[in-house]
């Protein structure tokens, strides 16, 4: 089963394989936004599951090796955040690395896996776009998942677009491992309900704006059909998570963020609060 998140914009076309395929059939980068697009692979059962995970960035081809990295570790979870200097400050990426160790975290904790180990690697592309593949690789008895990121002018916003998208596909993940059905019409909403839940309880506040439903339905008929359920899954969470709202945005201790983040305890298992 693959599921991809999608940052894209208007008609975007995403080539999607079976779950019987032994690749990820990629979508060309100038049909993503700037944000990227992100997918897992998942094959095999519980107890011999495969994880692999494409990232597919716009843009001109990358051609950068990364020159500097900062490792951090949280619990059984270990995260390496590899750049190049000026995309990121040694403070923001320390900033980064703690955020995505929380991120991942909470999917895995959601699942009943708190024991289990993790080596995630993140990288910042700062000159350009490109398609990077992780192979599929057992995720026992050690968890390897690597996704790679645009750089952009806005460290706040690429340490948002981390978090969310790292609870989205460790949610996935964690649900395989522990040997939750893939497949079924809540699995989408629930994976993008956790980088919404992620994202208000690491960073203490969520905006409207940041909720999903970025996809346009009058796309669905380019759209294969896995990338059409995954679109139009986070438009539907994303509608039905503006009720939590009173407002444009929501802390994490006010009535609001108390509210919804009960409700991303009962519904996927989070824990109230990540610090």
């Amino acid at each position: 089963m693959e599921s991809w998140l999608r940052h894209a914009t208007g008609a975007a076309a995403l080539l999607l394989c079976t779950s019987a395929c032994n690749t990820l059939d990629t979508p060309p980068r100038d049909s993503v936004g700037a944000d990227g697009a992100f997918a897992t692979l998942l094959r095999g059962n519980a107890s011999q599951l495969s994880v692999g995970t494409a990232s597919v960035l716009p843009g001109q081809e990358s051609s950068e090796q990364t020159t500097r990295s900062h490792t951090c570790q949280l619990e059984t979870i270990a995260v390496v955040v590899r750049w190049v200097e000026p995309s990121l400050s040694a403070g923001q990426a320390v900033n980064l690395c703690t955020a995505a160790a929380h991120a991942a975290r909470q999917p895995l904790h959601g699942a009943d896996l708190n024991d289990t180990p993790v080596r995630y690697q993140v990288t910042i592309v700062s000159d350009g776009g490109g398609i990077w593949q992780q192979p599929a690789r057992p995720a026992r008895p050690e968890l390897v998942v690597a996704f790679w990121f645009p750089a952009g002018d806005d460290a706040d916003a690429l340490r948002e677009r981390v978090i969310s998208t790292t609870a989205h596909e460790f949610h996935h993940i964690a649900t395989a491992m522990a040997g939750q059905r893939r497949w079924g019409a809540h699995r989408e909403p629930e994976a993008y309900l956790a980088g919404a839940c992620a994202l208000l309880a690491i960073e203490g506040e969520l905006r409207r704006e940041q909720l999903p439903g970025r996809h346009d339905p009058r796309a669905d008929s380019l759209l294969p059909a896995a990338a059409r359920r995954s679109g139009n899954a986070g438009n539907a969470i994303g509608r039905s998570l503006q009720a939590f709202f009173s407002g444009d945005h929501m802390q994490r201790d006010d009535e609001d963020g108390r509210a919804l983040l009960r409700y991303c305890q009962q519904s996927i298992g989070f824990p109230g609060i990540a610090r």
